[in-house]
């Protein structure tokens, strides 16, 4: 069954100080990064950057918010709402070192769900994670409602969280959901053991 990707793009990147999709990872931007890894498990890609030619990227759409201001819950509605399938893998741009393998482990396990989301230490990474359309209806009365919080709509959806033992096969947790948001955390994923420009 064909699947969509959604690239959470539009934060404004105030703590980094500077483009978080536009920082080198190897030799390559973190949107480019993102966009290649997802394009070996979805069969389209979109964009949620609160533009429309940011990047200007063949064959990629690019979306804004429709409710603007609203965080990571605005562009995943944006997404959603465009993507021409029934489910959609979701993912932050700002996530350098998350893995493929997971996207796809996450995609098989969405069978009679509408959200299927890994739980880390007793903590849901909803910005990773799988989302069906069905969700569009309950994101849009939370963003109506002034709520921003991803997880605050989990309650009108079906969700499957998937466990850190059953992640774990994949790679390393902290790796695979480091988040880069400070220039902090920047000079941290170099002492990992990756190479950081």
């Amino acid at each position: 069954m064909a699947v969509s990707g959604i690239i959470l793009a539009g934060g404004l990147s105030s703590r980094m100080g500077r483009d978080k999709t536009l920082l080198l990872y190897n030799n390559e931007t973190l949107i480019k990064r993102t966009l290649r890894k997802l394009q070996t498990v979805v069969d389209e890609i979109i964009i949620a950057s609160n533009n429309t030619a940011k990047y200007n990227i063949p064959d990629i759409i690019e979306v804004p918010d429709t409710y603007p201001g609203m965080g990571p819950l605005g562009g995943m509605h944006a997404g959603l709402s465009v993507c021409k399938h029934n489910y959609a893998f979701i993912v932050s741009c700002d996530m350098p070192l998350f893995s493929e393998n997971l996207a796809s482990y996450l995609l098989a396990h969405r069978q009679g769900y509408d959200v299927v989301i890994p739980e880390i230490q007793n903590r849901l990474e909803p910005l990773c994670g799988v989302y069906s359309t069905a969700c569009i209806k309950p994101i849009e009365r939370c963003l109506q409602a002034g709520i921003s919080k991803v997880i605050d709509f989990y309650p009108a959806v079906r969700v499957n969280k998937i466990s850190e033992q059953e992640i774990c096969p994949i790679g390393n947790v902290e790796e695979i959901f480091y988040n880069l948001n400070t220039p902090q955390d920047l000079y941290n994923l170099g002492k990992i053991g990756n190479k950081v420009n």
